[in-house]
């Protein structure tokens, strides 16, 4: 069993998809908008700094 298309159902069926997906971009521009900015990655891992290196143990007394 094969379903025609009329004219008429194409034409609902763009209307629906188009409908969508403006509804969805729509809500995509408003979460964009209301979320604070993320700083990029490369961002973020250059203005982490320098590892933290613990400082060596001084050994007291001589060791011979």
């Amino acid at each position: 069993m094969s379903l025609e298309w009329t004219p008429e159902a194409i034409k609902a069926e763009i209307d629906y998809r188009r409908g969508s997906m403006l509804a969805n971009a729509e809500h995509v521009r408003e979460v964009r908008r209301t979320t604070p900015r993320k700083a990029s990655w490369w961002t973020r891992l250059v203005s982490r700094g320098a590892p933290k290196i613990p400082e060596q143990r001084k050994v007291q007394g001589s060791a011979a």
